[in-house]
């Protein structure tokens, strides 16, 4: 087992708050997130589930190959569309409802290609 001084060393500081284990720098300014680029996971897919929420269909986009904050700025842009809530968890675009049709449409507009998945 390893002694914590030889695991990493600094983890929490009154000054700065967390600190990242790697880069040593306080959580809010951490590089390590910033120098990794999501990569292409392939397709952009869009889907409907509705599995663990009660029985009420959420829509969802997988796919995405953008930073974080245009992908926020995306879901921003689907959720006005739709006139419905969301939000982006996991590099996933969660969309309140079902709006696979529109949000398809919005993305085409945007000259993203998006396939629709499942049923």
């Amino acid at each position: 087992m390893r002694s914590r001084s030889s695991a990493g060393g600094l983890v929490y500081s009154t000054e700065a708050g967390r600190m990242c284990p790697d880069c040593r720098r306080p959580a809010a300014d951490c590089a390590c997130k910033a120098a990794a680029a999501p990569r292409d996971q392939g397709p952009v897919r869009v889907s409907r589930e509705t599995k663990g929420r009660g029985g009420k269909a959420v829509t969802l986009v997988r796919g995405l190959a953008l930073e974080a904050e245009a992908l926020a700025a995306l879901a921003k842009r689907l959720r006005t569309l739709c006139g419905a809530g969301g939000t982006v968890k996991d590099g996933v675009v969660e969309i309140q409802g079902e709006h696979c049709e529109r949000v398809l449409a919005a993305l085409a507009a945007e000259g993203i290609t998006a396939k629709r998945a499942g049923g």
